[in-house]
């Protein structure tokens, strides 16, 4: 009995030791890993979240309207990228902002002019009852009528930005609507020494909502009335590309440098940056056009040289 408890004890004693050795190992192995944990997330938070800290903290004066704060990051790859993508977000608001200055300040303008018009000419009718003229009436009525396009426009453009306008497709004879429309805006225009002519050898005939199209060609030939140069004539083409018909409106103004023709497109844009009022129309006229086409899925365009005049075109498809 004595040997078989000595040897039991022996093969105890070594074992213990070697688990109490294991516990320490432990201890000292998971005093290091959190220590190791701590530094290494303290090193990522310098490294990634720093730079996210400026990048919101530079987001913060940019969501209060200072365009110039500068997105600049270091550190992982997507940390640059969401830098780069504020800095080109902070550029297009800038942008933004600048035309919807210019846009307020156009539109005052437009306002301010045949406001003042109608009250100068309304109050020289009251103090003036029994010298009252047809000039006069006339004047203000076309200055009602400048007004009201223009806010129908203004109307017209927040409702294609929204997307809020329908399209009332249907088949109709587009050469005849476009024969209409120059034979009306030549006789509004006779007087003042404009000549539109319209070329075409056949009839053709495209789905699309009439109403929409008519309004965008109309704002192409206003354009080209208000651009054109001292000769005053414009020509209206239309030609047929296979599946498809081309307008096109061809004046002989000052043209558009290469350089400006992605910008005229936008709502009162313009080239030397002097506001000016339109002979016709409102000045919101190509950011419209250019809505309704693209609403209508066509192609559309300006050729233009300096000196030499410029050509607008559309295309819509024949079915």
């Amino acid at each position: 009995g004595q040997v078989i408890s000595l040897t039991f004890y022996a093969m105890i004693t070594p074992v213990n030791a070697t688990v109490s050795t294991l516990q320490i190992q432990l201890y000292i192995i998971t005093a290091i890993m959190i220590l190791a944990a701590v530094a290494i997330a303290l090193v990522l938070s310098d490294v990634i979240a720093k730079p996210l800290v400026g990048l919101n903290d530079r987001a913060k004066k940019l969501s209060k309207g200072n365009y110039n704060a500068d997105f600049i990051a270091s550190g992982y790859l997507e940390v640059k990228e969401l830098s780069d993508t504020l800095n080109s977000t902070a550029i297009e608001l800038s942008k933004v902002d600048e035309l919807r200055r210019q846009l307020i300040a156009n539109i005052s303008h437009d306002l301010r002019t045949p406001l003042a018009l109608i009250y100068s000419y309304a109050e020289m009718m009251q103090d003036f009852p029994d010298e009252i003229t047809t000039t006069q009436v006339q004047t203000i009525m076309s200055e009602t009528r400048r007004l009201s396009s223009l806010v129908n426009d203004i109307l017209d453009v927040s409702k294609l930005e929204t997307g809020a306008m329908e399209l009332h497709m249907y088949h109709y004879n587009l050469t005849e609507s476009i024969g209409e429309t120059v034979a009306r805006l030549s006789e509004l225009l006779k007087n003042d020494g404009y000549s539109i002519v319209f070329q075409h050898s056949e009839d053709v005939y495209v789905t699309a909502d009439e109403a929409k199209i008519t309004q965008a060609f109309y704002n192409l030939l206003t354009n080209a009335v208000n651009y054109s140069s001292e000769d005053r004539h414009i020509t209206v083409t239309q030609s047929r590309e296979q599946k498809s018909v081309r307008i096109e409106v061809l004046d002989h103004g000052e043209g558009i440098a290469q350089e400006n023709i992605p910008y005229i497109w936008d709502r009162y844009y313009k080239v030397d940056k002097k506001h000016k009022r339109a002979i016709t129309g409102t000045g919101l006229g190509l950011s419209i056009v250019k809505k309704i086409f693209e609403l209508h899925g066509a192609c559309y365009g300006v050729e233009s040289e300096l000196g030499k005049g410029s050509v607008f075109w559309f295309q819509l498809e024949i079915q």
